[in-house]
């Protein structure tokens, strides 16, 4: 895969993700307490 195509491929990702979690609270919510969980299990 050539760099270009890379790039695209990550930003396209990258937009879904963060129009999914804006567009869907669910998902964000769920994110959210899987961040807390491992941040307060690995964080000290």
């Amino acid at each position: 895969m050539k760099t270009k195509s890379y790039l695209i491929l990550c930003a396209v990702i990258t937009v879904v993700w963060a129009a999914t979690l804006l567009s869907v609270p669910a998902v964000s919510d769920t994110v959210e307490q899987l961040m807390i969980g491992f941040l307060s299990t690995y964080a000290r």
